[in-house]
């Protein structure tokens, strides 16, 4: 009855999400037995009506007609559009299903989104194609002796189950393994073996817990880590290896027991807590001074900073973003970005920015392209913010997939960030499959719920449950390393580490006891993603058919087809002659096993 599908460029003549002022082309065919009439293409802009316009006939075949029109919006912004089709049976509209194919319906249920965007000088061009490893810093690796926390408990037992038990009804995070940068430092050559490009550490400023997301102070490496002159080593180290570093800008909030905040009195300057008359009171918004105030999420532990605040802003892009990328990092990935507003995160990017070409990457658990935050509709992808964002949505699909064996929701997933982003920025996307916040993904792959937190510590996967979680795994990271996006590989999943969440997904890093074959896997998988065609290439011809979820990697004639089987029976494929196996376990007459996978490269 109606073809189209605005990935496919024989109807949206560029793919994904559009520069301003740059004219494209939209197409649509329409079924002649509907007894046409005239076709319109609806635009909507933040729930009103902006633009209406008539889509000549261009062209007839015995079945379709075809209608084009072109369009350019001057200025970036998320548009929403349909089509208005007059028929012999009234007013019918063309609505996208969640693969957005065209869909007949009687009323307009769901509209195309189109993001216009302002194109940004500094690119971070070189986070492409790469690998990220993703390091909690106090659990991988640990080398000589360093200061840690008044508060802290140190285990000196490297690789026991993390304590889970909360003191006087509350979580410390006080349990220190002793990991530190140069434990990090002198396992740069294993990182390197992996294919890493970037590795992302979790928190590095000064703060009394293990995590490091409660900021004790912005300008301070923690001493538990290390100092700066090691930091700075280590940076330089890496650098000579290809290898940047990104650190988290824990900027939403800080710590009670932080120079800006000092409620137990810990540090020399007056904090917000102790004095109306503090340099740093009115950073943070009190009910009733002192002990009312807000804070994050409600964790009293954690004040929120009014990021509204000059004094506050200034202190960040002027002092804290130009020392740390002034010692050679690479760039930030910003946690809870969506709880930074515009007026803090607009100054926060470019103040970034301005010291070279550095990568931004927001914390967003959702489609960060219409992303709704305390009413307000974020633009993280318009121009002057995001290069990136933490892929969530593919990696809760690529979930799905594993576990169910219907690849339908990775593919309409898949089509949506394709449609949804602009192609600069997809190709830059951050995808995990675990994280500190979440489960080890060979334990989600297992669809286990444990709801009691003593039953999770002594957890184990077993016998067969293991065996296929483990074949899924690589499934995963078949997916993770070969779609668009650069892949984060969460320490210790290459070595086999298990756990639930935090703390368990938090476990050291098991050094002499990794599962060296599923090491050798993820070499294997950063060696592939050397090939250029994984730098910016095109995701084509994505499919989900006969339990085979497939789709190609295409660019200047290059090719590759990748095939992945969820599904405990062998598949035959098809299409895949005069192409070489770059990795994979096709056996004879083109099958592929149970829980298999073919990575191909056309000749």
């Amino acid at each position: 009855m109606v073809r189209f599908n605005p990935t496919n460029k024989n109807y949206k003549s560029i793919i994904g999400a559009l520069p301003e002022n740059k004219p494209f082309t939209l197409s649509i065919e329409i079924d002649k037995k509907v007894n046409e009439g005239r076709v319109f293409l609806c635009f909507h802009k933040d729930g009103e009506d902006i633009l209406r316009r008539f889509m000549p006939l261009v062209s007839s075949d015995d079945t379709f007609n075809r209608h084009s029109i072109e369009i350019n919006f001057a200025y970036k912004g998320l548009y929403f559009y349909y089509f208005e089709i007059e028929t012999g049976w009234g007013i019918k509209y063309v609505c996208p299903t969640q693969s957005l194919d065209g869909a007949w319906c009687d009323e307009v249920y769901s509209q195309y989104q189109l993001t216009v965007y302002r194109p940004d000088e500094n690119k971070a061009n070189w986070f492409k194609g790469g690998v990220i490893y993703h390091v909690f810093v106090d659990r991988f690796a640990k080398s000589g002796e360093c200061e840690y926390p008044y508060n802290a408990i140190i285990n000196q037992n490297w690789g026991e189950v993390p304590d889970h038990r909360p003191v006087n009804g509350k979580i410390l995070n006080n349990e220190f393994f002793g990991g530190n940068i140069q434990g990090i430092c002198d396992k740069l050559g294993y990182i390197k073996s992996l294919g890493v490009t970037t590795i992302y550490l979790s928190p590095v400023f000064k703060a009394n817990s293990n995590h490091k997301y409660n900021t004790g102070d912005f300008l301070q490496i923690d001493p538990g880590f290390g100092d700066e002159r090691i930091f700075a080593d280590f940076i330089k180290k890496a650098d000579e290896m290809g290898i940047k570093v990104v650190i988290d800008g824990v900027f939403n909030h800080t710590g009670e027991d932080s120079i800006y905040f000092n409620k137990f009195g810990s540090y020399d300057s007056v904090g917000a807590y102790q004095s109306k008359e503090s340099p740093y009171y009115d950073w943070f918004d009190f009910e009733i001074w002192p002990r009312e105030y807000k804070s994050w999420w409600g964790i009293k532990s954690l004040p929120a900073v009014n990021k509204l605040n000059p004094a506050y802003i200034d202190f960040i892009c002027e002092r804290v973003v130009p020392k740390w990328l002034d010692m050679g990092v690479a760039g930030f990935r910003l946690d809870v970005v969506d709880e930074l507003p515009d007026a803090f995160l607009d100054p926060l990017c470019k103040a970034i920015k301005n010291c070279g070409d550095k990568v931004i990457i927001g914390e967003v658990w959702e489609n960060a392209t219409d992303k709704i935050s305390y009413d307000v509709r974020r633009r993280y992808f318009q121009g002057g913010q995001l290069d990136s964002v933490m892929n969530y949505p593919l990696k809760d699909a690529i979930i799905n997939y594993l576990i169910y064996g219907d690849g339908h929701l990775l593919k309409n997933v898949v089509l949506q960030q394709i449609n949804n982003y602009p192609k600069d920025s997809l190709d830059k996307l951050f995808n995990l499959l675990s994280s500190h916040d979440t489960k080890r993904i060979v334990t989600a792959l297992s669809n286990i719920e444990i709801s009691n937190k003593d039953n999770q510590a002594t957890f184990k996967l077993s016998g067969e449950m293991k065996e296929i979680c483990q074949k899924k795994q690589l499934l995963a990271a078949v997916l993770q390393y070969t779609l668009y996006g650069v892949p984060c590989l969460f320490y210790g999943d290459e070595a086999g580490l298990e756990g639930f969440g935090d703390p368990f997904c938090r476990q050291c890093y098991p050094w002499g006891k990794e599962d060296t074959k599923l090491v050798e896997f993820y070499r294997n998988l950063g060696e592939l993603r050397r090939d250029e065609l994984f730098v910016d290439s095109e995701v084509k011809n994505v499919s989900f058919t006969d339990g085979i979820f497939s789709f190609e990697r295409a660019k200047n004639g290059s090719c590759y087809k990748i095939f992945v089987n969820a599904d405990k029976c062998e598949k035959q494929l098809q299409d895949i002659e005069n192409c070489l196996i770059k990795m994979g376990n096709i056996v004879e007459k083109n099958i592929i096993p149970a829980y298999g996978f073919a990575i191909l490269k056309t000749k």
